[in-house]
């Protein structure tokens, strides 16, 4: 198997940490290696771009995103410079010369700009792809048979932590991991420390409540109640979860199919905008089709 060179656009992220060790270091994906990153923004609390390459056995620091587009054949945009509102711009150089994109959470600030880069990538036939790490946490996985077993959902109660939209994504994504896509409308109340919101999905599928919370320990935790039982699961798997990520992303560099769907993507994304809208409006319920149709 040839290798297959990846390209790491930011570095003011953990996750530009986290992918460059398990893909370089640990070895998550037999073939593939991150060959060059760039830095753009730094933070305080994370290393640069020349201590994470000699660090990770990264060997090449380049000074423009650009400079290795014909030598890549993966890029991973995680630069987290306004809470991800370069993401779009970052990657679309890649997406038009045909090099599949992997884009950090959340995809996009504003929704629009998200239709678009998929609406390029569609174009140009070049896989593009998006999510939180949660969708792959390996406690989902493993607990995937006895998920099925609760039978018709009526409740799920998925808990993160942070801010609504910037890390609302995280509860959100766990939510469509173990649930699906669907939801009709959102109805968000917020306080200073924590956020909850009513998602209803259509079509007699089950109410969910997601909860961001900034006041309690950082935890990720779903529980849902079905016709036959109820079960609760904790992703604590932080290391599975990008390992799976990096794995996924990976798969459809290799393939051309990205692991997730484009709309289930634009319609997370809508969740949380419908979210934001909600509060804006004092709780009401705005639905995702509005957000959707640009509403």
């Amino acid at each position: 198997m040839s290798e297959l060179r990846v390209g790491l656009v930011g570095v003011n992220t953990s996750h530009a940490g986290a992918f460059a060790r398990l893909l370089n270091e640990r070895e998550v994906a037999p073939g593939a290696r991150v060959t060059w990153v760039w830095g753009g923004e730094l933070r305080a609390d994370q290393p640069d771009a020349p201590t994470l390459a000699a660090k990770y056995d990264i060997p090449e620091v380049v000074a423009e995103p650009t400079d290795r587009i014909a030598d890549t054949d993966l890029v991973l945009v995680v630069d987290d410079t306004g809470g991800g509102a370069n993401h779009v711009p970052l990657a679309r150089p890649f997406v038009e010369a045909g090099v599949p994109a992997f884009l950090d959470k959340p995809m996009a600030v504003d929704l629009g700009a998200a239709k678009e880069l998929f609406d390029l990538a569609a174009a140009k036939g070049t896989p593009v792809t998006s999510s939180s790490a949660l969708r792959y946490a390996v406690e989902l996985a493993a607990e995937k048979d006895r998920i099925a077993e609760l039978g018709a959902l009526s409740s799920v109660v998925s808990v993160g932590p942070g801010e609504w939209y910037y890390y609302g994504v995280h509860a959100v994504e766990q939510l469509f991991a173990a649930v699906g896509s669907g939801v009709e409308w959102v109805q968000r109340f917020t306080w200073p420390d924590r956020d909850v919101a009513v998602l209803s999905y259509a079509g007699g599928g089950p109410t969910a409540v997601v909860q961001t919370l900034r006041d309690a320990a950082y935890r990720f935790h779903l529980t849902m109640y079905g016709a036959q039982d109820m079960h609760a699961v904790r992703i604590a798997d932080f290391d599975g979860f990008y390992a799976g990520q990096a794995r996924a992303a990976v798969e459809m560099a290799r393939t051309g199919t990205p692991p997730v769907r484009p709309e289930e993507t634009l319609e997370l994304l809508a969740v949380l905008r419908a979210g934001v809208l909600s509060a804006e409006r004092d709780g009401a319920r705005v639905s995702v089709a509005s957000v959707l149709a640009g509403g």
